[in-house]
């Protein structure tokens, strides 16, 4: 239970319910069941492994590590449980409540944001981190959508690492960037070896390694230009959920 307690505090509360456990039953492993309102996921160690189980969905975690397990939770399983959760009409709740909670926790930590509504049931959270300007977009009563970033290459390299999994140790990471690639690319490769690849065109891209929703992409406004920390470039992330972006934001503000 004490690793279950670990990644409990990890997670971000939600309409001002945290995360609470119990003990569960699977044979002599450890099991431990999470519960946030109508969320809910079993954690299991076994061998050094972790597995979360939620519905029909499973996600296996190398290691034990807490921040590990609870990154992995936020990045792929929440928003599977939150598609299945708000799958009937009569439970989901409009986006705009859940960017209140984000707009909420951004005045926390001492950061204004702006609302911007579309017609096509679309609304955007913008703020201001460093010389970037970052936004939030839900569709519908969806509690997950996507994360845009403008600004400098410094602050980008920053921004990532809340959406991206820890690095896995050494020896474990993925091909070097090619060649012809640009500056852009092979400085966010080296920054975040084992997660994103780039190719001949500048664009680097990455996804979610536990099979989870989350894409995203980086692409400098110049792909053969000088390269600084205000080397300008745009990032966009989808299938972000409302979970992971509570998590993110006091990297991201």
């Amino acid at each position: 239970m004490s690793l279950a307690a670990e990644v409990a505090a990890l997670l971000p509360r939600r309409h001002n319910a945290g995360w609470t456990l119990s003990p569960a039953s699977a044979g002599a492993r450890p099991v431990a069941r999470l519960n946030n309102g109508p969320r809910h996921f079993l954690l299991v160690t076994d061998s050094g492994h972790t597995t979360l189980h939620a519905a029909d969905v499973s996600l296996t975690v190398a290691g034990s590590a807490p921040a590990a397990v609870a990154s992995a939770a936020l990045r792929s399983l929440l928003p599977r449980i939150d598609g299945a959760v708000d799958a009937s009409p009569a439970k989901q709740p409009h986006r705009l409540v859940y960017l209140a909670e984000v707009d909420t926790r951004l005045r926390e930590l001492g950061t204004l944001a702006q609302h911007f509504g579309r017609a096509d049931n679309t609304t955007r959270l913008a703020w201001q981190y460093g010389d970037a300007t970052v936004s939030f977009t839900l569709h519908g009563a969806c509690a997950t959508g996507s994360v845009s970033f403008a600004g400098g290459l410094e602050t980008l390299e920053r921004f990532l690492a809340p959406f991206l999994p820890p690095h896995p140790g050494p020896g474990r990471v993925r091909a070097a960037p090619p060649r012809g690639c640009g500056g852009v690319a092979r400085r966010i490769v080296a920054a975040y070896p084992h997660a994103v690849e780039a190719d001949t065109d500048g664009l680097v891209r990455f996804e979610d390694a536990d099979g989870g929703p989350l894409q995203g992409w980086v692409m400098p406004r110049n792909v053969n230009g000088s390269v600084g920390p205000m080397t300008p470039v745009t990032a966009g992330i989808i299938g972000a959920g409302v979970d992971l972006v509570l998590s993110a934001l006091p990297t991201i503000t």
